[in-house]
């Protein structure tokens, strides 16, 4: 008899079962001599998946039935949620509602959410997924305490807009009715790196480019693995001496998986991606363009790297040429302040929202708040001040950047995001340059 679909690499199949009990019993010891699945965060039998419901009471933990309802019922019943028919790749609730292009979410747009949701979660004992800036930075105060309540907040990862992106992009393992998560994210490898936070051999992620595979778990997947140039980790939240991720001793980038590749595998200089909430495409971002002339295309948070000054405090400390990781500064998944900025950075807290507007030079902006973990705060002095090398603007003349004179205090993505150059007023050399 045909079971529906069942997933393998993601891409649904139909399979035959003529003894099922037998079947199913050899199938799962086959997973578990390949041992992917069940060194999982999902397979695991100490912590894996255990939807909490009395028809799958005789199921261990970890087994496959907590996600996948090979009949469509168990038992005779269909554990909750009960969906009314079987959903591509057997799992037990359809994997995205279409519908929910913005958030608010519900728990039942996503599959994932029905679980990975801190409340009403069917995982036996509940989960607790906090963000970035609490499991790996130690700030924990206010983080959303699960997934679901993740991507529920002011700034997301849109999951309509990564399903429309994936389907085109990533079409030899993300189909029509793959789940948004999976986009980076193998269900099926991804650990448990929220216990192991020092060991990036517990990495969740799987490249969209290479889904069959962890990205983070070989030495060769670091910030510190490339030889092009340099990565210093920020600090642990409270301290000046211990580093991300953990409050390690370690401030290389070595425990820490090169996010920069993971993300630029969509947020790169080639692909264009529709923002639904912002109703524009993401600005393309260029990280690894080596400049030094001040004005190629390089971001210099990247590997371009500043022009003249760093103007940067510890664990920074004025030097030019580091290239930050992507999540040094962004959320993966939500965040209280506009585009994803993170609660925390480098060691203190960025409160309120710390970004209103990328490119509205008119918006009032506190992205000060997050520049000023990293860099003097001190504006004018860096700018306008004796000596001031970034470069030393006269004060005295009226240019493009304040529009009036006498000056009055603009906002710093003005001048400065992702792919910005502005005009030094034909007083500085390049009379064009980059600023972020």
């Amino acid at each position: 008899m045909q079971i529906g679909h069942a997933i393998l690499n993601d891409r649904p199949k139909k399979i035959e079962l003529l003894f099922p009990s037998f079947i199913s019993v050899f199938f799962f010891f086959t997973e578990a001599a390949a041992g992917s699945y069940t060194e999982s965060a999902h397979g695991s039998s100490t912590s894996g998946v255990m939807r909490n419901d009395t028809a799958l009471a005789d199921y261990s933990k970890g087994n496959c039935s907590h996600c996948h309802e090979q009949h469509g019922s168990i038992n005779g019943t269909e554990p909750s949620p009960a969906s009314g028919s079987v959903s591509p790749f057997a799992v037990f609730a359809d994997n995205f509602n279409t519908g929910a292009i913005l958030n608010t979410y519900l728990q039942s747009d996503n599959f994932c959410f029905y679980c990975h949701a801190n409340a009403s979660s069917l995982q036996s004992g509940g989960i607790e997924n906090k963000d970035y800036s609490a499991t790996f930075a130690g700030y924990s105060t206010n983080s959303p305490l699960g997934i679901f309540e993740a991507f529920n907040q002011h700034s997301y990862h849109n999951l309509f807009d990564i399903k429309d992106f994936a389907e085109t992009s990533f079409s030899s393992t993300f189909t029509s009715e793959s789940n948004p998560c999976v986009a980076c994210h193998n269900p099926h490898m991804a650990k448990r790196n929220k216990a192991n936070v020092q060991d990036p051999s517990y990495t969740v992620l799987s490249k969209p480019s290479d889904h069959g595979n962890l990205w983070g778990d070989d030495s060769t997947e670091r910030m510190d693995s490339n030889p092009s140039y340099s990565h210093q980790s920020p600090l642990y939240y409270g301290s000046s001496t211990t580093y991300e991720p953990g409050g390690t001793s370690y401030d290389d980038g070595s425990l820490t998986p090169d996010y920069n590749a993971f993300c630029t595998d969509c947020h790169n200089t080639t692909n264009t991606i529709y923002s639904t909430t912002l109703e524009r495409n993401l600005i393309k971002i260029d990280w690894y363009t080596l400049g030094g002339d001040g004005i190629s295309t390089g971001d210099k948070h990247g590997r371009n790297s500043a022009t003249v000054d760093g103007t940067t405090i510890i664990p920074y400390n004025g030097t030019i040429d580091l290239v930050l990781s992507c999540l040094d500064c962004h959320e993966p998944h939500g965040s209280p302040s506009s585009f994803l900025i993170r609660r925390e950075v480098n060691g203190a807290v960025t409160s309120g929202d710390v970004h209103t507007a990328a490119t509205s030079p008119s918006s009032t902006s506190t992205l000060k708040l997050l520049c000023e973990k990293c860099h003097l705060p001190n504006w004018s002095g860096i700018h306008h001040g004796p000596g001031a090398g970034d470069p030393p603007y006269d004060k005295d003349m009226t240019c493009s950047c304040h529009g009036v004179k006498p000056p009055v205090p603009i906002p710093c993505e003005q001048c400065h995001y992702h792919g910005a150059t502005v005009s030094n007023c034909d007083k500085t050399t390049p009379a064009i340059r980059k600023t972020f």
